[in-house]
């Protein structure tokens, strides 16, 4: 529904309540007659219309409550009346020049939901007589009811109709021409705006898990990055039965991801990515309020997931059953992935407390392991490091990605300002002993990390890969390990 149906519907409101006020003057034979709306956000009175034969009358069209003689009435739900000078002063009817040929004052408030919303004012010379004019006030007041309802009516209307146009230009942002990694990140924001109290997190599989990989930039700071999917979770019970699962927490559960999430309140709606009939993530939705998830909008995310599936798939081609879309051979995120979820964490900067760090690591001993072992070996070996890294089984957030062969891109997440230390520390605890791989064979690691702190104002998410890809360089060749050729 464009801007200018509502406009109309606003004039014509409008024009029938001047229509009404007009009639009401002359059937209580009044002088003056105006309404106030009653703003009590602007602690305000906003002036909708009024009619009057006097020629000295002029309204201000808003007026602050302490600075007009309605702030005493503005709570009243029956009809009052007034006489000046004994219930007020005579200068307190500010909107006459000068001479003020009013005696009495009738107050009508208009109630809705309970509220005193606005307030009608006769002025008259004489005292109206309210069961002579019993019928006449019920009219107007009536009247003013049923004309208000017609007009939210149809506002209502208009805005679902407008609701529904932005639903197709959501359908439509979600396109085959986008890569996969974007059409992911353009859903989740696409989702975000029918969740104003709540976010959206994409789960997928890759480090040897299945993972949170991907947050809307206005999601709130849970489910954290990277946080480990789980059993008897709504995600998991999504992917198992290869279909949407709506449900309302209490007490904390079910949980939306894992039993090591904090806030899990309101309710969720998840959704299966299914690219040629398998499940390769799935899409958590969820809100403060179980309310906002109508049938309506539950349509809307479904289909906005539907869409984003079919968009994959179209360029995916055939892929093989035992084939993960979002990662490398080693089980690492594949660059575009890990890139959007930095370009996102970046425009996550200062909405909350949460912190962002990226780098690279390598591997210290490469040349010596080359002249050990077999490709296969080492292809085996890059799988160990990527679940070694694995932030999510090192009480860590984050996730980590493939840049190069034996250089792997790692997003650490967390309020503290000791997180990523911390994570350095787990993953080279673990190294402490030789590491095995399939076949039995256990191999000696070292690794060097290039880690920086995402700043604000400090740069895209290209920018944080140079500046990461420096520190990565000046800290091999300060350890003499070989130069950053991979890059």
């Amino acid at each position: 529904m464009d801007n200018k149906r509502e406009e109309k519907a606003l004039l014509e409101f409008k024009h029938a309540l001047e229509d009404i006020m007009q009639l009401l003057r002359k059937s209580t034979e009044a002088d003056t007659v105006y309404m106030y709306w009653v703003n009590r956000t602007r602690q305000q009175f906003v002036l909708e219309t009024s009619s009057t034969i006097l020629p000295n009358v002029m309204f201000k069209d808003r007026i602050a409550f302490d600075e007009y003689y309605l702030v005493n009435f503005k709570e009243i739900e029956n009809v009052v009346q007034l006489k000046v000078e004994e219930d007020f002063s005579v200068s307190d009817l500010s909107h006459y020049h000068d001479h003020v040929p009013v005696r009495f004052l009738t107050l009508i408030p208009f109630i809705n939901n309970g509220e005193t919303v606005a307030l009608t004012v006769v002025e008259t010379e004489f005292q109206i007589n309210l069961t002579d004019y019993e019928d006449v006030l019920a009219a107007y007041r009536n009247a003013l009811l049923n004309l208000l309802n017609t007009y939210l009516e149809l506002t209502d209307l208009y805005e679902s109709e407008k609701e529904w146009a932005r639903y197709d230009e959501s359908l439509e942002s979600i396109t085959p021409k986008l890569h996969k990694a974007e059409v992911l990140e353009v859903m989740a924001a696409e989702i975000q705006k029918y969740l104003r109290s709540g976010g959206v997190s994409v789960v997928a599989r890759g480090m040897d898990s299945w993972c949170s990989i991907l947050r809307s930039s206005k999601s709130p700071g849970y489910p954290k990055l990277g946080l480990l999917m789980e059993e008897k979770s709504v995600a998991y019970d999504a992917l198992q039965k290869g279909r949407d699962v709506f449900a309302i927490h209490f007490n904390q559960n079910p949980k939306r991801i894992s039993g090591a999430e904090t806030n899990t309140d309101g309710a969720t709606y998840a959704i299966p990515i299914m690219i040629h009939d398998r499940r390769h993530a799935v899409v958590v939705a969820y809100d403060k309020n179980p309310l906002t998830f109508k049938d309506s909008v539950k349509h809307k995310l479904k289909n906005l997931v539907r869409v984003a599936s079919l968009s994959i798939q179209i360029n995916q081609g055939k892929v093989d059953v035992d084939k993960d879309i979002l990662t490398s051979e080693y089980g690492n995120f594949i660059p575009e992935i890990w890139e959007r979820t930095l370009a996102t964490q970046i425009k996550r900067l200062g909405r909350s407390e949460e912190k962002t760090w990226f780098g690279f690591v390598t591997i210290d001993n490469l040349q010596e392991l080359r002249s050990r072992f077999r490709l296969e070996d080492l292809k085996r070996l890059q799988r160990s490091v990527v679940n070694i890294l694995n932030p999510g089984r090192n009480s860590s957030s984050g996730l980590i990605g493939f840049n190069s062969d034996y250089i792997y891109s790692a997003i650490i997440t967390g309020n503290d300002d000791q997180a990523c230390e911390k994570w350095i520390a787990a993953v080279d605890s673990k190294l402490e002993e030789p590491v095995e791989i399939l076949g039995g064979q256990k191999i000696k690691l070292s690794l060097t990390y290039g880690m920086i702190e995402v700043e604000p104002n400090s740069g895209d998410q290209f920018e944080q890969i140079r500046l990461a890809k420096r520190k990565l360089s000046d800290a091999m060749n300060g350890n003499q390990a070989r130069s950053a050729s991979n890059f």
